[in-house]
């Protein structure tokens, strides 16, 4: 593919803080340093975490914001979770803080105790309430805030979410997606009369009491009558251009394949052009449950190079 796939992480790593440097983006503390060391307790601007509750639909949104060490504004990333969302990422959230960026966790419409009721296709809407949010010029100077410097970091439902949000937004940045599911390929399984993917989403559905007003029944309905249109990731790139894209995905990853859920996905962006594309199989399952130190440098080198904003 025209697109590369990173090899030597600890070397680029350095490429893109030597870069970083160049340009006069340095971050706070080194990738490894951000791996492994806590950062000097700023007395003036401390790193902190801050309770939030964010409004999308007239519903409010649990949220919570690391906050970095120094005065800022600080570039921010905002990440989105999966199905249900037991997988966090909140380890890199905590790493891209100790590197210089804010980190911002929230729980979409009916998840988790938010209010609402849960649905597919009204992710990426959320998600543009938070970036709404942000951008508020009360929000960001209290949260030291860079609204020019804004990105999205989401994991497989999550991922689709990031895709779909990243290209209804005109001003990101970056968008990461790791793992990401396409829903499109879902909605061909229900619409085919229900295969194995299906019957085991709606099973799965079934179970997720934390998500309200969601079950296997109302995911099929969803699925089979929405306009297929908002659920191919492949179709999603033009409003992707112009923008930085980090794509990841472990090669032993059963529930988002390479094959099938991000290959096609890379390669139509790839042969549409104008986007900033950086796509990476790399060894781990659907979380990257064996790879967490190697997904994470590999964020921060991107991000640092990518996502940090103007000198």
């Amino acid at each position: 593919m025209p697109g590369f796939y990173l090899k030597n992480s600890k070397m680029l790593a350095g490429v893109f803080v030597a870069l970083a440097l160049v340009s006069g983006l340095a971050p706070a503390q080194s990738i490894d340093d951000a791996l492994s060391v806590d950062p000097s307790h700023n007395v003036d601007y401390p790193a902190s975490v801050v309770e939030l509750s964010i409004e999308s639909g007239g519903h409010r949104m649990p949220a919570h914001l690391y906050v970095a060490a120094g005065a800022g504004p600080h570039p921010t990333i905002v990440f989105l979770h999966g199905l249900p969302g037991n997988e966090r990422n909140l380890d890199l959230a905590q790493a891209l803080r100790r590197f210089g960026f804010n980190t911002l966790y929230f729980h979409y419409r009916g998840a988790w105790g938010a209010e609402g009721e849960y649905r597919f296709s009204q992710l990426p809407r959320d998600v543009l309430a938070v970036l709404e949010y942000l951008r508020n010029e009360k929000h960001a100077d209290r949260l030291r805030v860079d609204p020019e410097a804004l990105s999205i970091l989401g994991h497989s439902l999550g991922g689709y979410a990031a895709l779909a949000s990243g290209a209804r937004d005109e001003d990101l940045r970056c968008v990461i997606a790791l793992s990401p599911a396409n829903l499109g390929l879902w909605q061909l399984d229900v619409k085919r009369g229900g295969g194995e993917t299906s019957s085991r989403l709606k099973a799965y559905a079934d179970e997720l009491f934390m998500l309200e007003g969601f079950t296997g029944e109302r995911l099929e309905e969803e699925l089979a009558f929405v306009d297929a249109a908002v659920w191919d990731t492949t179709g999603f790139g033009a409003g992707l251009k112009g923008k930085a894209l980090l794509m990841i995905v472990g090669e032993q990853d059963d529930v988002t394949p390479v094959a099938t859920m991000f290959t096609p996905v890379v390669e139509a962006y790839e042969a549409l052009g104008g986007i900033d594309i950086t796509a990476m199989v790399i060894s781990g399952d659907h979380s990257f449950s064996w790879s967490r130190i190697q997904l994470t440098r590999e964020i921060l080198g991107w991000s640092d190079a990518h996502c940090r904003g103007a000198p």
